[in-house]
C-alpha cells in the first residue's frame, strides 16, 4: 500500500472526511476555511506535509500531517547537533475502514520515510487523544502528562507585570529564552508560536468573539505566552520561563485576569520540570491528568533519551 503526499484537491476531501471529529462548533466550510488559513501560515508552508496512505486503486485508506519541528541532540562529546525532528497529528482513518490496521501501517512508513530523508532527523512526536496502545505499535512512547488549572478571576490587575504581550513581540521575547542544557530538546520557533496564535485568529473570525487583550507577559526575564482556545473556553499557556515565584505569580494572574476578560473559564498550563516547583506553591493552582494529548516520542536514530525525560511545551502541540 504506497504513501503519497495529498495534493490540495485531496487536502480539501480529507476537511470534509475529518470534520467529524475536529471540526466542532464550526461547521464543513468553515472547518475547511480554518485548515486553508492554518496551511498558508508561514510555519506550515516551510515544513507541513499530508500524507495519505492508499490502495492499489487509489482509495484514500488514512490520513495524517506531518510538521517540521528544530530540535537539539547532544552528541557523545557532549556538544548539542542541531536537527529535525517531525510533529503528526490529525491521523484519521475512516469509520468504515477501521480495523484493518492502516492507521498502524500509515504510521510506520512516514516514520521511516522521515527517517530516511536525512542523519539530522532526531524524533517523530504526536500528542494522542486516544492513549497509548494504538501508537505504541508504531514505536512511540508516551511521557507523563499533568496540568495545571487556575480559574480566571475577575478583576486582577496586570499592575505586578512589566508588560503585557501582542503577537508582534514573540520574536523578540522568545530570542531571549534560555536554552535548556539537556540530551535532546525539541525546540518551538517563533513561527510556530505564531501558527497557534494564527488559530486563535481564525477561531474569533469565525466564532464573532473578541481576542484576548494580550498574547503573554513579561515581568524581568521571566515570561509567560499563551494562546486562547476558542473550543473550549481556555487560555492556553504554550511557553513559560520564570525565574522566581515571585515572577511565576504575577505571569499567572495578568493570565488569569485577561482570561476573565476575553469570557473564557481557566487558564490551563502543561506542567514541564522547569515549571513544576513555581506552579505547585501558586494559590489556587490545581493539577490533573491531562486528559488528551498525551506526549508521545518515536526515536528515528540512536542516542535519543526515553519519553518521559523529554520536556514537550504546549508550544509544540499540533
Amino acid at each position: 500500500m504506497p504513501l503519497v503526499l495529498a495534493t490540495d484537491a485531496q487536502k480539501a476531501e480529507r476537511d470534509c472526511v475529518t470534520h467529524a471529529a475536529w471540526g466542532s462548533p464550526l461547521t464543513v466550510e468553515q472547518f475547511h476555511q480554518r485548515e486553508v488559513r492554518l496551511r498558508a501560515h508561514p510555519w506550515c508552508r516551510e515544513g507541513m506535509r499530508t500524507w495519505l496512505l492508499v490502495d492499489d486503486g487509489g482509495q484514500v485508506l488514512a490520513s495524517c500531517e506531518t510538521f517540521r519541528t528544530d530540535s537539539h541532540l547532544r552528541g557523545p562529546d557532549g556538544v548539542a547537533t542541531p536537527g529535525v525532528s517531525e510533529a503528526i497529528a490529525s491521523v484519521f482513518t475512516e469509520p468504515a475502514l477501521r480495523g484493518h490496521g492502516h492507521a498502524t501501517r500509515l504510521m510506520d512508513q512516514v516514520a521511516e520515510h522521515v527517517a530516511q530523508e536525512g542523519q539530522d532527523r532526531h524524533a517523530a512526536l504526536l500528542f494522542s487523544d486516544v492513549g497509548a496502545p494504538l501508537y505504541r505499535r508504531s514505536g512511540y512512547r508516551e511521557a507523563p502528562a499533568w496540568d495545571w488549572n487556575l480559574p480566571a478571576v475577575g478583576g486582577l490587575s496586570t499592575h505586578a507585570v512589566d508588560a503585557l504581550l501582542c503577537d508582534g513581540d514573540v520574536p523578540e521575547v522568545m530570542g531571549r529564552q534560555r536554552r535548556p542544557d539537556v540530551p535532546f530538546l525539541l525546540w518551538p520557533s517563533p513561527a510556530q508560536v505564531d501558527w497557534h496564535l494564527e488559530r486563535e485568529r481564525v477561531y474569533a473570525e469565525l466564532l464573532r468573539r473578541p481576542r484576548p487583550e494580550a498574547c503573554g507577559a513579561m515581568v524581568g526575564r521571566s515570561f509567560a505566552l499563551w494562546a486562547m482556545m476558542a473550543r473550549y473556553g481556555e487560555l492556553v499557556v504554550l511557553l513559560f520561563d520564570a525565574e522566581s515565584l515571585e515572577d511565576s505569580m504575577a505571569l499567572m494572574e495578568a493570565a488569569r485576569g485577561v482570561a476573565h476578560r476575553a469570557g473564557l473559564s481557566r487558564v490551563v498550563v502543561w506542567e514541564e520540570p522547569g515549571t513544576l516547583p513555581w506552579l505547585a506553591r501558586i494559590p489556587g493552582a490545581s493539577r490533573v491528568a491531562r486528559e488528551g494529548s498525551l506526549p508521545m516520542l518515536r526515536p528515528l536514530r540512536d542516542g535519543l533519551p526515553p519519553a518521559e525525560r523529554v520536556t514537550f511545551s504546549r508550544a509544540l502541540w499540533v
